[in-house]
């Protein structure tokens, strides 16, 4: 238990296994379809969320953090509603197997993608809240 990779604050079998779950879940690809491209990666640091959300402007998202679960909301232009400025909201909600209300958070927009890191040693504020994105 003296070395470093022995310690995980989460059990790395069960993240694992969620995110083959994750891809290989059907309505995860249909979501990406319908609303918008949710991506997954895993580091040794962070697991980072990223959204691509073509047609929005930082100012129209937002991620709020609740229990186990990241949730994006996005306001997007249509194309050919783009003269128009209607916004069609959309969301998703990323459940992982741990409670992301306790990690450190945090979230960076730029080129229509949205990265959400989220730190998998360092502790949050253990409360469901927003997230300000850079």
């Amino acid at each position: 238990m003296n070395k470093k990779e022995d310690f995980h604050p989460f059990n790395l079998d069960e993240l694992e296994k969620w995110m083959e779950d994750y891809y290989l879940d059907p309505l995860s690809s249909y979501l990406d379809q319908l609303t918008f491209r949710i991506d997954l990666y895993d580091t040794e640091a962070q697991i980072i969320v990223e959204a691509l959300l073509t047609g929005c402007a930082s100012k129209d998202v937002t991620v709020f953090l609740k229990e186990d679960s990241v949730i994006i909301t996005a306001a997007k232009l249509n194309d050919t509603e783009a003269i128009q400025r209607v916004h069609h909201p959309c969301m998703r909600k990323v459940k992982l197997p741990f409670s992301v209300v306790n990690k450190m958070v945090s979230a960076e927009f730029a080129n229509e993608i949205l990265e959400i890191f989220i730190n998998k040693n360092e502790a949050g504020p253990g409360c469901n809240r927003e997230i300000i994105i850079d």
